[in-house]
């Protein structure tokens, strides 16, 4: 018989997660479920089927292996709407994956290595800063462009101990111009590095 949930190391397996990021997923209320009688948890399937369709490339990006692995990590829907329909419209080839939440985008940049990372800094659960700061510390991340997008101003970012060296920072409204533009420098020294 098949139930309408998941036990968490069924969806920690459906997800590609460990035991724990489903249990904190839950608890973070990014997965809907409930605990047991017994102290069991247990995981709607269509919250499971909900995050992996929100994980996999946008309908939008032309699906190629040489594209412009672009991931956007941002926990407004319309802002990511937004980043959907301005991104489209570039004539760079990109493969574009959005995240709604830190962990979520952790998972993703494990899975995908974007060559460019679009993220906010306040996010629920991981930070923008935690994810900036934890992935200029990995060498395989040393080539990923990453771009900061917030309105918080330069004071409060100070405060939180500033972001590293490279990250570069941009306020909102968002200047999709200067996206495009790295993004289209990132694509042109891929051709290059191909000549």
């Amino acid at each position: 018989m098949v139930h309408n949930y998941y036990t968490t190391r069924d969806a920690a397996k459906a997800l590609g997660v460990s035991v724990r990021t489903a249990q904190l997923w839950l608890e973070k209320g990014y997965l809907k479920g409930w605990k047991t009688d017994g102290g069991h948890r247990r995981i709607l399937r269509s919250s499971v089927s909900k995050l992996l369709r929100s994980r996999r490339p946008e309908p939008e990006s032309p699906v190629s292996h040489d594209a412009l692995q672009v991931l956007v990590v941002e926990d407004n829907e319309a802002l990511l709407r937004l980043y959907r329909l301005q991104i489209a419209r570039w004539e760079t080839p990109v493969m574009l994956y959005t995240a709604v939440n830190g962990y979520e985008g952790l998972v993703l940049v494990g899975k995908v290595l974007p060559d460019l990372l679009i993220c906010d800094l306040r996010l629920p659960g991981v930070t923008g800063f935690q994810i900036v700061r934890g992935l200029c510390q990995i060498p395989m991340c040393q080539q990923m462009r990453i771009v900061v997008v917030t309105a918080l101003p330069s004071e409060e970012i100070e405060a939180h101990g500033s972001l590293p060296e490279g990250v570069e920072q941009m306020g909102k409204p968002i200047d999709f111009k200067r996206l495009h533009d790295i993004a289209q420098s990132l694509w042109q020294r891929r051709l290059e590095s191909l000549k």
